[in-house]
C-alpha cells in the first residue's frame, strides 16, 4: 500500500495477492497439481469408508482438508484478482478456468461425503464419536443434514457439470453490468463518472439537493439496464426452484436454513417480531423529520447526516481500528494490524472493481483477505470495522479448528462483524471531539441499526415473494420485481417517508440476491444477537472477552445455539430477541427527545 496522509479515497491502498499464488501460470500450474491430488484421492478411498476405524477416518479426512486447502487458496487467488478488474481477459479466463477445474474436483471428491451419508445412523455415530476425529465430529454430523436432499453420484456429478452456465454465468454478467455501470454526476466537486457505490455514498451528502440529484441519477442508470439484471434474477431463481424440487426441499429457505444450522421457524419468529416493531422505526423517521425541519421524510433523506461528520482518510481509519481493536483485545489488534501490514487490503474504488465489501477467507492455512470502496467517510470506517471483524473470526478460528470445521453458517458468521463495529463506535464516542461528528455518529449508529434489522428483513420478504410469484409461473420481470420492491418497503416506511417513482428499481443492484439467496436474515439474526452480546460485555469487561474469543476460536465445531450458550444467549428462549428492541427503543426514545428539544 503506497498510500499518504492526503491520499483521497484510499489512493493506491490495494492488496498483494502474491502469497497467494505468484501470478495467474502459477496458479494454473499448482491447479493441475492439485486436482491431480483430488483423483489420486478418490482412487485411494472410494468404496472403503464403510469398512474405516476412526484412525483411517482421520487420515482420509486430514488428506481431504490439505487438499480444499490448495483449492480454497487458488479459487480465492482467481477470484480476488477479477473482483478488482472484471474486465481484465487474463482473469476472466483464469475464472472460468477455476470454474471448470473446480468443478472437477468436487466430481472427483463427492464420492466422499456420498458414501459418509449412506452409512446407517449407528455406524455414522460411531465413527464421528472415535477419539481420532473430535476436532471434525461436528462436521461430520452436521453434514448427515442435507442427507435426504442428496441425490445419487451420477446425478450430483450432472448437476456440477453443468452449474458454471446454469449459475455462475448469470452471477457474473450480473457482476459486470453493475460493477461497471458509471454516470456522469456532480457531487460539489465537478461533473465527473460516478460508479453505483458512489452514487450511494451521496445519499449521505449533507446536501439535500446532491441526494435528491443522486437517487434520481442512479435510477436513470439502471432504468436500461433493469430487463437484463431482473432476467439474471429470473434465471437463477427459477434454476433454484428446480433444483430443490428435485432435492426434495419443502421451501426456498430451507437450504439456507440448513447451512445456518438455524431452524426454519426460529428465523421466521425473528422476522414476524421484527415487522411487529416497524412502528418503532417509523417513530425515529418521523424524529428525523422534525429534527431536519421537514414535514415528511423523503427516501432521499433516510441518511441525511444530522450535524456533518469529518473526513477520515485511510491512514486515520487504520489508527481508529488499531486503537479501538486493542482496547478490546491486544490479540485482536495484531490481528487488524496484520491485514495492513500484509496488503491483504483493497479499498481504493475503481472502475471495474466490484462494489460493496467483504473480507474472503481464502483457506484454513492462508491469511484473509478483505475487499472495500473506501471513499473518505466515518461511515466507511464502520464498514472497516465490520469487515475486520469478519477477518478476526477467521483468523482466530483457522488456528484452532480444522479446514472442515473452522467455518460457520452465515448467520453466526455475521455476529463477529457486526460486535467489531460496535467497538470501534464506543471508541469513536469516546475520543472524538468534532461535536457534529459526535452528532453524526449517533444517528448513524441508529440508523445502522434499523437498515440491518429491518432492512434486511424487508429484503428477506422481497425474496420470499419473488420465489412464490416463480415457483407460481410467473416470470420475474423488471416490472414485477419493482412492484413487489415497492410493496415490501411500503410496509416498513408506512406513511413516514415518501419513496421516489424510480424507488422500485431498488433491487436491481443488489447482489446478495443474485450470489446467495436469503442471505440477508443473517444480518438481522447477528445484529440482534449482537446487541445482547454487547450488553453482556458492558457488565461483565473482561471476563466476557475470554468467552468471546473463545467462541471466534470455536469456528464451526458446534452448532450456533452450542455457540452462543456460554456467552449467555439462549436461541430457544422467545425472549432473546428482546434486548435488541429495546436498545433500538432506546434509541429512538433519544432522538425523540433530541427533537422536541
Amino acid at each position: 500500500m503506497t498510500t499518504t496522509d492526503s491520499a483521497p479515497r484510499a489512493e493506491g491502498v490495494r492488496w498483494d495477492l502474491s502469497p497467494l499464488c505468484a501470478s495467474a501460470d502459477d496458479c494454473r500450474q499448482r491447479l493441475a497439481t492439485a486436482l491431480a491430488d483430488c483423483h489420486a484421492f478418490e482412487d485411494r478411498y472410494r468404496g472403503v469408508i464403510a469398512g474405516m476405524d476412526g484412525a483411517e477416518l482421520a487420515g482420509a479426512l486430514a488428506e481431504l482438508a490439505r487438499i480444499e486447502n490448495e483449492l480454497g487458496r487458488l479459487h480465492s487467488y482467481a477470484s480476488l484478482r477479477e473482483s478488482v478488474d472484471v474486465t481484465d481477459a487474463e482473469n476472466q479466463d483464469l475464472n472460468g478456468l477455476m470454474e471448470r477445474s473446480m468443478v472437477e474436483a468436487a466430481n472427483a471428491l463427492r464420492f466422499f461425503e456420498l458414501e459418509w451419508l449412506e452409512l446407517e445412523d449407528a455406524l455414522a455415530e460411531q465413527l464421528a464419536n472415535a477419539p481420532e476425529v473430535a476436532d471434525d465430529r461436528h462436521h461430520l454430523l452436521s453434514a448427515r443434514r442435507f442427507r435426504r436432499h442428496t441425490l445419487s453420484e451420477p446425478e450430483e456429478r450432472m448437476l456440477a457439470e453443468r452449474s458454471p452456465a446454469a449459475a455462475s454465468a448469470w452471477q457474473t454478467l450480473f457482476g459486470r453490468i453493475t460493477s461497471t455501470l458509471e454516470a456522469e454526476f456532480d457531487s460539489g466537486d465537478g461533473v465527473e463518472p460516478h460508479t453505483i457505490d458512489r452514487l450511494l455514498a451521496c445519499v449521505r451528502n449533507p446536501n439535500r439537493d446532491v441526494r435528491f440529484r443522486a437517487l434520481d441519477t442512479l435510477y436513470k442508470a439502471l432504468g436500461p439496464n433493469a430487463p437484463t439484471l431482473a432476467h439474471c434474477y429470473d434465471t437463477l431463481v427459477g434454476d433454484r426452484l428446480a433444483m430443490d424440487r428435485l432435492r426434495n426441499y419443502d421451501d426456498p429457505m430451507d437450504p439456507t436454513h440448513l447451512r445456518n444450522e438455524v431452524p426454519g421457524p426460529a428465523v421466521e419468529a425473528m422476522m414476524s417480531a421484527v415487522e411487529a416493531h416497524y412502528g418503532l422505526a417509523q417513530r425515529w423517521f418521523r424524529a428525523k423529520a422534525r429534527l431536519m425541519g421537514l414535514d415528511r421524510l423523503h427516501l432521499a433523506d433516510q441518511y441525511a447526516p444530522l450535524g456533518e461528520a469529518r473526513q477520515v482518510l485511510f491512514p486515520e481509519a487504520r489508527g481508529i481500528i488499531d486503537a479501538s481493536f486493542r482496547a478490546f483485545s491486544p490479540s485482536i489488534g495484531d490481528i487488524a494490524e496484520g491485514f495492513f501490514a500484509d496488503e491483504r487490503i483493497d479499498a481504493e474504488p475503481r472502475a471495474g472493481k466490484r462494489g460493496g465489501a467483504f473480507c474472503a477467507s481464502v483457506a484454513q492455512d492462508a491469511k484473509p483477505f478483505m475487499l472495500m470502496n473506501y471513499t473518505d467517510r466515518m461511515d466507511d470506517v464502520m464498514t472497516l470495522a465490520h469487515e475486520l471483524g469478519h477477518g478476526m473470526h477467521f483468523t482466530l478460528s483457522a488456528q484452532k479448528q480444522t479446514a472442515l470445521s473452522f467455518h460457520t453458517g452465515l448467520a453466526l458468521a455475521e455476529v463477529p462483524s457486526t460486535f467489531a463495529e460496535i467497538i470501534a463506535f464506543d471508541h469513536l464516542m469516546a475520543t472524538e471531539q468534532d461535536e457534529a461528528t459526535r452528532t453524526a455518529l449517533v444517528c448513524e449508529r441508529v440508523e445502522g441499526s434499523f437498515a440491518t434489522v429491518f432492512r434486511q428483513t424487508v429484503l428477506a420478504r422481497y425474496e420470499q415473494d419473488a420465489y412464490r410469484l416463480r415457483s407460481e409461473g410467473t416470470t420475474l420481470t423488471d416490472d414485477r420485481l419493482s412492484a413487489i420492491w415497492v410493496e415490501r418497503n411500503a410496509a416498513y416506511y408506512g406513511d413516514a417517508v415518501e419513496l421516489p417513482d424510480g424507488y422500485g428499481l431498488g433491487w436491481s443492484y443488489i447482489p446478495h440476491f443474485i450470489s446467495t439467496r436469503f442471505y440477508t436474515y443473517a444480518y438481522v439474526f447477528a445484529h440482534l444477537v449482537t446487541l445482547a452480546l454487547y450488553a453482556r460485555y458492558r457488565e461483565d469487561g473482561d471476563a466476557f472477552t475470554a468467552r468471546y474469543l473463545d467462541f471466534l476460536a470455536a469456528g464451526g465445531s458446534a452448532a450456533p445455539a452450542d455457540l452462543l450458550l456460554p456467552l449467555g444467549v439462549d436461541l430457544a428462549d422467545p425472549a432473546c430477541w428482546d434486548p435488541g428492541f429495546h436498545e433500538m427503543e432506546r434509541m429512538v426514545l433519544r432522538a425523540e427527545a433530541m427533537a422536541g428539544a
